[in-house]
């Protein structure tokens, strides 16, 4: 189930990932409506783009944590995930469900680039920790160990760091300009973690010791097996948002000239 602790954290990280690239987008749900206050718009033109939008997510860091209804965007503190799949095939299927993460709110963005020229956003966000509770049910084989069971887990994770870069196109659609992201590079690492998943193989505790014990004591090795699963379920989750917000609103409101 580590794959479980890992896909949290990557949509946990695609969210405000997501964000911090394109808080400008949300201006309003029509270019007439007034700017929420909480809203710093940077234009275009600025020379110090980076910078101003750097602390425009600073800025917006309050508003997140308690979430912008307003703009269905949910807290991320905590942040609270009713269901988690991660199943691309064969023997592999983990499920997450009602998983509370505490730590989101601490995010960092590290590093920032802004290429509208070619439509192109680079962003490294790092996490200093985060703290999962919920439930489990994964049926799997990792690495040669097998993973079978349902019940409740804690896991804790150190260390996130998420670099993503998010490439889009200009398209016209009724008299305006709009950015359709088309691509996304995500990558994930973690630091370190520990987990434990109670009720293994319905509740045999020598099995299930020796699982957790698996699990804790061979990070690296489970870290790099699931990791492809976790950027590649996260990175189409950020992709999906991406659009879903900046299909919304045009270039030019999201990103004023003057």
């Amino acid at each position: 189930m580590a794959s479980e602790n890992c896909f949290s954290a990557c949509r946990m990280l695609a969210i405000f990932l997501c964000l911090s690239s394109s808080f400008l987008e949300f201006s309003s749900a029509a270019p007439s409506k007034k700017i929420p206050d909480y809203i710093k718009i940077c234009k275009r033109n600025d020379p110090k783009l980076d910078e101003c939008i750097l602390h425009s997510v600073e800025d917006l860091r309050p508003k997140l944590i308690i979430g912008i209804p307003e703009l269905e965007i949910p807290a991320i503190e905590p942040l609270i995930l009713p269901e988690v799949v991660v199943s691309p095939g064969g023997s592999f299927k983990a499920v997450g469900k009602d998983v509370t993460v505490h730590g989101a709110g601490n995010y960092k963005v590290k590093k920032l680039t802004t290429d509208l020229k070619n439509l192109v956003f680079s962003l490294v966000v790092a996490i200093p920790s985060l703290h999962f509770e919920g439930k489990y049910d994964v049926n799997a084989t990792v690495l040669g160990v097998p993973i079978q069971g349902k019940g409740p887990m804690k896991a804790n994770a150190t260390d996130v760091t998420a670099d993503l870069v998010l490439k889009g196109k200009a398209s016209k659609r009724g008299g305006s300009n709009y950015i359709d992201f088309y691509n996304i590079e995500l990558g994930i690492d973690l630091g370190n973690y520990d987990i434990k998943l109670e009720n293994l193989f319905n509740g045999d505790k020598a099995l299930g010791d020796a699982v957790n014990i698996a699990i804790n004591e061979n990070k690296q090795e489970f870290m790099k097996s699931l990791k492809p699963v976790a950027e590649r379920v996260a990175a189409e989750m950020v992709l999906t948002i991406a659009n879903k917000i900046s299909r919304k609103f045009p270039f030019d409101t999201v990103f004023p000239e003057n």
